[in-house]
């Protein structure tokens, strides 16, 4: 597991390095400079991104076929995919936490704030990028990233339409907003729970599909 975790990462590193030194720089500027935090949480769902790359990468030069000649079960070629998804996630979160400290002392914006909506994010990513491992599994890397995108857009536009039919009410969002704000630990804690037991129930589901393939 240990060696699959390392082959993906130099991979990974040697494709995305610029790419990635780009965005730190970029994201640590505009947050420091212009005061956008939200910047930080950014950098969470882009680790995400580039591990979902690391199948095209895989796929592009015909790794699978490669491991099926290994000592290696297709359950941990999978599991390291997901581990290392939470390896960038973990990655992500420090960055925040460090940057979240810098914002309090340079700007006083408020140290927990961000880094529970940083925590938030991961929570939320991992969900995103389980279910997006799955149907990369099942159906290929670009219909999935394309599947997902027009989930989330499906999503976003149904909330705007029902908002825009008065189906959702201020009154309504308001009452939401008070009952997350007043037991926020609780709601966090229910968050929790969800984003692990969707994000490893995508990885049983990535591994009985990837267990199936023939290569």
């Amino acid at each position: 597991m240990i060696g699959l975790l390392q082959k993906d990462f130099f991979i990974l590193w040697h494709a995305y390095k610029k790419n990635l030194l780009l965005i730190l720089a970029l994201y640590t500027g505009m947050a420091l400079l212009l005061e956008m935090n939200f910047m930080l949480f950014f950098l969470c769902w882009v680790m995400g991104f580039y591990v979902v790359g690391a199948i095209s990468i895989d796929n592009y030069s015909k790794w699978d076929l490669y491991a099926a000649c290994l000592p290696v079960k297709k359950g941990q070629i999978v599991g390291a995919k997901f581990i290392l998804i939470l390896l960038g996630m973990a990655a992500g979160l420090a960055y925040s936490t460090v940057m979240a400290g810098v914002l309090y002392l340079v700007h006083g914006l408020s140290f927990v704030e961000n880094v529970f909506t940083a925590l938030v994010t991961v929570l939320i990513s991992l969900v995103y990028f389980g279910v997006t491992l799955v149907l990369s599994y099942k159906f290929g890397v670009e219909k999935a990233r394309t599947g997902m995108l027009l989930l989330v857009g499906l999503g976003a536009g149904g909330i705007m339409v029902l908002f825009n039919q008065d189906a959702l009410s201020s009154g309504a969002l308001s009452g939401l907003a008070a009952a997350l704000e007043a037991r926020p630990v609780f709601w966090f804690c229910i968050l929790v729970l969800v984003s692990a037991a969707v994000y490893l129930g995508c990885w049983a589901i990535s591994t009985m599909l990837y267990g199936k393939k023939e290569f």
